[in-house]
Order: structure tokens, then sequence, then C-alpha cells
């Protein structure tokens, strides 16, 4: 009987072990940080040049690709250690379309050597 409870009681460990772990990085901020990027969660309409994401306990949200940001474009570097911008301009930049995700196993508890790959957003479908 106490062999058959420990077993019970070691079973969430074993099913959370079985598990790989995923996270996602881009400089798109519609990119979800952790799991597999469906096309239900993001997606590109290339036509309209927007993206679309399903956020969570939110409605869809629709986006354009290019945003407005501000930039550095003069430095102060009296004091090489710690420069400091003078002036600043808002430049128009391009949301990226692109991912990269991290697939760790999950035998690598340490997060030691992840499984690379650059992935692109899927394009949505009409």
């Amino acid at each position: 009987m106490k062999l058959l409870l420990s077993i019970l009681l070691m079973a969430p460990f074993f099913a959370s072990a079985a598990t790989e772990i995923i996270y996602n990085r881009s400089a798109n901020p519609y990119v979800p940080e952790r799991g597999y990027v469906t096309r239900d969660q993001v997606c590109i309409d290339e036509d309209n040049n927007t993206v679309e994401a399903s956020l969570p306990g939110q409605a869809p949200v629709k986006a354009s690709l290019t945003a407005t940001r501000e930039v550095c474009v003069e430095w102060n570097r009296s004091d090489s250690a710690h420069p400091v911008c003078t002036k600043k301009a808002n430049k128009e930049v391009q949301l990226g379309d692109s991912y990269t995700q991290y697939l760790y196993d999950a035998s690598d508890y340490r997060k030691e050597r992840p499984n690379v790959r650059v992935k692109r957003i899927e394009a949505c479908i009409k």
C-alpha cells in the first residue's frame, strides 16, 4: 500500500518531466514569449501589411507592421563608460515577421542545450 501511495505521489513529477519547454524571442511584440506559436494566436496579413493577434482574455488585435519608435540620433561621449543621448528622433521601423524558437528537452533541466530554430509567422487564412 505504501508503495502504491508513493508512486501516486510521484505521478505529477513524472508528468511534468515529459513536457518540453519552449521560449520565443522576437522584435514583434505580438509573438508570445512561451509555447508554440500558432496561426490562431498571431498571423500576418501580407495584403494589408498588418499583424493580427488574439491575446488571451482580450479581443483580437489588428495592428500595422510599421511602427514609430524613438531612437537616439546624437550621443555625448565625454564619459566613455556612460554615453548620454542628447538628441532623439522618431523613426519608422518595420516589425519583424520572424521569431527565434528555443526548444529545451525535458531532461535539460539547466537549459544549456536548446534546439534553436528561426521561424516565420504564418500568413492569415482568408
